[in-house]
C-alpha cells in the first residue's frame, strides 16, 4: 500500500549464526515495539530471505518525516540501548542503514514480500532528473501482475549518520552507499523473484542498468496502534 508518512529508515544486514535465533525474538518482542513507541515512527516491517548470499535481513521503518528521526525520544533510545540490544548488536554483519525521503508511493494493501533495488545516480544526472526518468518505470513496475505497490525514495544520510551508543555496538558500516532506492511490494516471495527481471529491465530502460535486486519475505509487520 502507499507508505505511511514522508520518510523511512531502511536497513539490510546479516546476523552471525550465534546471534540468529535471539535476533528474531529481540526484534519481534522488544526492538520493533520500542521503535514504534517513538513519536515519528508509524509502521515497521522485517524481511528475511535465507536464499540470498548476503544481507538476508531487511527492515523498513516508516516515519512521518525526516526530522523526526533526530527527535529527542529516538535519540534517547539510541544512546541508552537495552541489555538485550547490547547483546545482539555486535552480531550484526554487512550492515547498511539509511534514512530516506519518499519521492513516490503508490499501491494498495501490504505485500507478502518486499524487494529493494538500490540505485546510484548516473554521472551528470541530478535527483530531479532521475525522478522524472524513473516515473514511467514505476508505472510499468506497478502494472506487473505480481506487484501490489511501488515506492521511490532518496537517501538522506544526514538524518541517521550520527554516532550513538547503539552504533558503537555494531561493527562499522562498510557497505556501498546509494542515492535512490526502489521498494517493490509483491504478493509473495516467489512472485518477487518472478517480477525481478522485469523490474530490472524497466529500471535499465530508465537509465539505471546496475540496480541490486534483493527480495524478502515479510516475516513481521507492526503498526503504531498495535505497539501502544
Amino acid at each position: 500500500m502507499a507508505l505511511k508518512g514522508q520518510a523511512f529508515i531502511i536497513m539490510w544486514h546479516d546476523i552471525t549464526p550465534q546471534g540468529d535465533a535471539q535476533y528474531h525474538q529481540w526484534h519481534t518482542r522488544q526492538h520493533m515495539p520500542e521503535r514504534l513507541d517513538h513519536q515519528n515512527f508509524l509502521r515497521s516491517r522485517r524481511g528475511v530471505n535465507r536464499g540470498l548470499e548476503r544481507q538476508i535481513y531487511f527492515t523498513l521503518y516508516e516515519g512521518q518525516n525526516l526530522q523526526g528521526f533526530t527527535g529527542p525520544d529516538y535519540t534517547q533510545s539510541l544512546n541508552h540501548p537495552t541489555e538485550w540490544t547490547q547483546w545482539i548488536a555486535p552480531h550484526f554483519r554487512n550492515f547498511l542503514r539509511m534514512s530516506c525521503e519518499v519521492l513516490h508511493t503508490s499501491g494498495r494493501g501490504v505485500g507478502g514480500a518486499v524487494a529493494t533495488v538500490r540505485l546510484t545516480l548516473p554521472q551528470g544526472m541530478n535527483e530531479a532528473e532521475a525522478q522524472a526518468a524513473l516515473a514511467p518505470a514505476l508505472i510499468a513496475i506497478e502494472a506487473l501482475d505480481q506487484v501490489t505497490a511501488v515506492h521511490l525514495a532518496a537517501a538522506r544520510p544526514d538524518f541517521t549518520s550520527g554516532e550513538t551508543s547503539e552504533t558503537q555496538l555494531r561493527p562499522p558500516m562498510s557497505e556501498q552507499p546509494f542515492d535512490l532506492v526502489v521498494v517493490v511490494e509483491t504478493m509473495g516471495l516467489a512472485e518477487a523473484g518472478e517480477a525481478g527481471p522485469a523490474v530490472l529491465d524497466h529500471l535499465a530502460q530508465a537509465g539505471f542498468p546496475d540496480g541490486l535486486f534483493q527480495p524478502y519475505d515479510v516475516a513481521y509487520t507492526l503498526e503504531k496502534r498495535e505497539a501502544q
